[in-house]
């Protein structure tokens, strides 16, 4: 690709993207086809082609044979394919466990302070479900995951703070089949079941410092046996896929 029509695709991808940031192209909105977007932005339709193919790429439109291309906005699953088909591509994708559990206390230590001064009624019914559901899928190492990922998804959600769930949530996958891969772990489940009912009491109590410690506790507890393999899934395209979540 030259550098002129890098350029060109460039410049049609941030306008495209801006129109849809600010609601100009709605969800499910059909495009203008090629043609006209290449009438309308002066370029040629290559160009229009490839900027439309890294927007499908990043999750901002999707393409009906027969029938057009069409807005749409990145969801959590959405968000979670993009990431992981960054690390794979990446020159520089060398991701540890370290750094996956880093970026998980900067948000989920944060959420949990938060959440212990906002959280609803409602909320903290919710997490009590989440964490009895931990405790009946037990021996159910995908019950389980489901149900303690849930806990920390709720808890981001109860921060009152909409970016945290959007920050948290493409890492759930990952996250989702380190539990899987770590239930058969002696102490994995005890004590993963403990320190969920201590972050609950503290949420329920109002305990912010509480909540924030006890959230940093379990996470360095969960660092401790998240097996790396499960992050070379992510980075290597020659390994299957991580199961996906919804």
């Amino acid at each position: 690709m030259t550098k002129q029509r890098r350029t060109s695709t460039d410049e049609v991808v941030r306008e495209l993207e801006r129109r849809i940031h600010s609601s100009e192209l709605t969800a499910d909105e059909k495009l203008p086809s090629e043609a006209a977007l290449a009438i309308e932005f002066a370029v040629s339709r290559t160009v229009i082609r490839e900027s439309l193919g890294y927007l499908r790429e990043r999750g901002y439109l999707y393409t009906i044979n027969g029938r057009g291309t069409f807005v749409r906005y990145p969801d959590a699953q959405t968000m979670s394919t993009v990431i992981e088909r960054h690390l794979r591509f990446s020159q520089d994708n060398n991701i540890t466990v370290a750094n996956l559990y880093e970026a998980r206390a900067v948000i989920e230590v944060a959420s949990a302070r938060l959440a212990a001064k906002r959280a609803s009624t409602d909320d903290l019914a919710a997490l009590a479900d989440y964490l009895a559901e931990m405790q009946r899928g037990a021996g159910d190492p995908e019950r389980y995951a489901a149900a303690d990922m849930g806990f920390h998804v709720r808890i981001a959600q109860s921060s009152g703070n909409p970016m945290l769930p959007g920050l948290l949530a493409p890492m759930a996958r990952t996250i989702i089949s380190g539990m899987v891969h770590t239930h058969s772990e002696p102490e994995g489940v005890p004590s993963g079941l403990a320190m969920h009912a201590k972050i609950l009491d503290r949420l329920i109590a109002g305990d912010a410092d509480g909540a924030a410690e006890s959230m940093a506790e379990h996470l360095r507890q969960s660092e401790s046996i998240f097996p790396k393999e499960i992050l070379e899934l992510v980075s290597d395209p020659a390994q299957s896929r991580l199961p996906p979540f919804t």
